[in-house]
């Protein structure tokens, strides 16, 4: 049968047949992911040069479908209940890749881009079951002519089947609202079968929480390994342009950022009553690009949260709402898009509920070179506790 003509719906029933199977073969996946990873950093780069197009050309877009299994992550006693669960999920992928002269340029990769849709049961009733829709990014570096390998990131929000109830579900403590944030990173592989269909398989960790907006808030962390099959209707070799070792970015200048961080959250007042605090602060950071994809950061915030105020009052806690930290770390340079992974320590913090150490995960849309707007994950250890809401004004001269 031509791979032009190979029916999707079969496509999508050998699949579902497939993840049933993962039940009693709990380890395949995350064999067949190991090996791909293995098999992409032992090859070779090609880098021989191409008579080819040299100037900017359209994505190529792809449709794919896969299975995901894996593991519930029992990261704290809370959760304890969900110890020994095994996820299963089946995902629809539309993703559009960068495959051209310019982008190679830019980055040595073709990335992708694109819209992810899955479905999960997480094998354990009182969580159910759950549906979600994220944006993706997807650096993709060429290994061979057909083997490639990348990394992943994906942000979004997830329905969920059977949240947090005092009388109906009281046992869940991962959950408590039907609508969650959604978070995924992930390591994979691209094995090219024919001009037009892709196999791929990859390794993922996941995370869903409100970002504290309501509690029990826990999460759901689940590590999984799955494979896709993805359908390329149009066919274009990759630029194999030799690849470049020009250090651009060393004559780049630092860039400055400064912004506004908020957040509405819910908890309860002194009397009991269901109401949302404001969480307001400033912030500011200096980024020195250091890669084609990657720079190194340093900053400061400072905020006030109403809800920890609340907090404090019904404890009759006589401490400050006030935080003010540090932080160090890195970020992904994915064209418009800044992915940012910060560690952080509290300079000033009064309250007794988190130790000083803090963790950032962000996700920034720069606008034009001076206007940006995005999110940022606020964690300690294991426990996301909220997402906030920051637009940033940054300023930078880019060569001395």
């Amino acid at each position: 049968m031509p791979a032009t003509d190979f029916p999707f719906s079969l496509l999508l029933r050998l699949l579902f047949q497939v993840g049933k199977a993962f039940r009693s073969s709990r380890w395949l996946l995350l064999a067949i992911g190991t090996a791909a990873i293995t098999h992409t950093a032992v090859a070779q780069t090609d880098t021989t040069g191409a008579s080819q197009n040299t100037g900017k050309q359209e994505d190529l877009f792809s449709v794919g479908a896969g299975a995901q299994y894996g593991f519930i992550f029992a990261h704290s006693e809370d959760v304890q209940n969900t110890s020994g669960a095994r996820p299963i999920g089946v995902e629809f992928i539309l993703s559009w890749q960068s495959n051209d002269a310019p982008t190679w340029s830019l980055c040595n990769c073709f990335p992708r881009k694109g819209l992810l849709l899955n479905y999960y049961d997480f094998d354990v009733a009182l969580l159910g079951k759950g549906a979600t829709a994220a944006y993706f990014l997807e650096p993709t570096y060429r290994i061979t002519d057909r083997a490639f390998f990348a990394f992943k990131g994906a942000a979004g929000l997830s329905y969920l089947t059977n949240p947090f109830d005092s009388t109906s579900n009281p046992t869940n403590q991962s959950y408590s609202t039907a609508i969650n944030g959604y978070l995924l990173f992930g390591v994979g592989a691209w094995f090219r079968v024919s001009e037009r269909w892709w196999l791929n398989p990859s390794v993922n960790y996941q995370h869903i929480s409100n970002g504290g907006t309501k509690k029990p808030n826990k999460g759901i962390n689940w590590p999984t390994a799955g494979v896709a099959i993805s359908y390329q209707p149009q066919f274009r070799p990759y630029y194999t342009g030799t690849r470049t070792k020009e250090k651009f970015w060393k004559d780049y200048s630092p860039r400055w950022d400064i912004g506004l961080m908020g957040a509405a959250r819910r908890g309860y007042d002194v009397e009991g009553q269901r109401i949302r605090s404001p969480l307001v602060g400033v912030f500011a950071q200096g980024a020195k690009q250091v890669g084609r994809v990657s720079a190194l950061t340093l900053g400061a915030e400072v905020y006030r949260d109403g809800e920890l105020r609340n907090l404090l009052s019904k404890e009759s806690i006589d401490a400050s709402p006030v935080k003010a930290g540090v932080m160090a770390g890195h970020e992904f340079i994915l064209g418009k898009f800044l992915f940012s992974q910060r560690l952080g320590y509290y300079v000033f913090d009064q309250t007794p509920y988190y130790d000083q150490l803090f963790h950032r995960w962000g996700l920034l849309y720069r606008v034009n070179r001076h206007l940006g707007a995005g999110f940022s994950l606020l964690a300690h250890r294991q426990v996301a506790e909220y997402i906030d809401f920051r637009v940033t004004y940054s300023f930078q001269k880019r060569y001395e």
